[in-house]
């Protein structure tokens, strides 16, 4: 029997824009331009194409008249109204779905510790009790679902903050994937390493992982909540210093540049994907990329001294190289390539692709990305 917890009473349709900060979303809605409250603070790119479906309910107060509350992908609604999670668990918790927590007496929500605040405390009987932080996940990608979605020093403060207290309390992290899609879990170490270490390190932090269905864009079947597995071994095997990356650069006008031995190249206006790897120290590479000042080692440090502005950058944590694999993907997606770039020692002849629009925006480039994220295979 179906137990349903309803967001809203009823939703439109709408079809993705922009999103013009935070927490307003311009999307179409019948034809018209709306202006759209996202109670969702994430970075929500995997959602962020151009038509794009996302479901709004009509808002009561407040000067935008709708709000966000899902959208979908690969074929998958997921709930994007964050603000209601928290209310989704203590549902859970209080209808008994939370299997490991039926013997208490008292829910506590929104507690205190020092500088720190966690979702709920459970009071019980001659033992100790409990603490939870719970952490909505949006981001599932075939499958793996991965929180979080942006670099989090809070998420990273909350951890060790448990692990501080486990002398006193059991202390819990709960990931609530709020898709169907989900089957397995990890935490997105590719965005932040940090949070990834800290999540290994603190041995004495219980994690969970559960998932609930939405049956409509606007309703969650909490009799739906299942436990998913959070794959240990294939974080202890790729939360690491060594990886691939991608770079996005933008040519704001034609110009001729000399690439050291390649001599002279012209580039034109656009966007370029330039696609590396370091396997000592990934994120220490990425960040030299964005120096201006450097010496000229790579093909690439003649581009980015200057020349061209990097835009974005994707980092791949895995201790195997994949750049080639990677620059196939590219290929096949970009208008052009700059032949023998930054390939010196790739069985590919080319690192460095040309696209006519900012690639960041393309979902087929962004799939590349999650691809090799959520796979030991590209």
């Amino acid at each position: 029997m179906n137990d349903l917890y309803q967001i809203a009473d009823k939703w439109h349709t709408a079809r993705y824009i922009d999103r013009k900060n935070r927490f307003v979303m311009l999307l179409e809605l019948k034809g018209q331009k709306i202006e759209a409250y996202v109670p969702n603070t994430g970075r929500m790119t995997e959602f962020r194409f151009q038509n794009n479906l996302f479901y709004v309910a009509e808002k009561s107060s407040g000067k935008l008249d709708y709000r966000v509350i899902s959208s979908k992908y690969q074929d998958n609604i997921v709930l994007l109204d964050t603000i209601r999670v928290n209310d989704i668990f203590h549902r859970l918790l209080k209808t008994g779905y939370i299997d490991e927590f039926l013997n208490f007496y008292d829910i506590n929500r929104e507690v205190s510790f020092d500088k720190s605040r966690f979702d709920f405390r459970l009071k019980r009987q001659n033992e100790r009790n409990i603490l939870i932080e719970l952490k909505s996940c949006t981001l599932c990608h075939n499958g793996l679902a991965m929180f979080p979605d942006a670099p989090t020093a809070r998420g990273r403060k909350h951890i060790q903050h448990l692990q501080s207290l486990s002398g006193r309390y059991e202390v819990y992290v709960y990931f609530l994937a709020l898709t169907s899609n989900a089957e397995k879990f990890i935490p997105n170490f590719h965005i932040d390493y940090d949070y990834g270490k800290i999540f290994q390190d603190s041995k004495d932090v219980n994690y969970r992982a559960i998932k609930v269905d939405p049956v409509n864009p606007a309703t969650i079947d909490l009799s739906s909540k299942k436990n998913i597995p959070i794959k240990y071994d294939f974080i202890k095997a790729n939360c690491t210093k060594s990886g691939s990356y991608m770079l996005v650069l933008e040519n704001q006008q034609n110009q001729t540049i000399n690439v050291g031995a390649l001599g002279p190249i012209d580039l034109r206006s656009g966007f370029y994907v330039y696609i590396g790897s370091a396997m000592r120290n990934l994120d220490k590479r990425v960040k030299r990329h964005y120096k201006s000042r450097k010496k000229q080692h790579w093909h690439i440090d003649y581009l980015t001294r200057g020349k061209m502005e990097i835009i974005a950058d994707y980092k791949i944590r895995r201790k195997d190289h994949i750049e080639s694999e990677l620059a196939q993907k590219v290929n096949k997606i970009s208008f052009s390539k700059v032949e023998k770039f930054g390939a010196s020692d790739s069985v590919e002849n080319s690192h460095l692709f040309y696209f006519k629009e900012n690639p960041g925006k393309s979902e087929k480039f962004y799939t590349i990305v999650l691809n090799a994220r959520t796979s030991l295979e590209v």
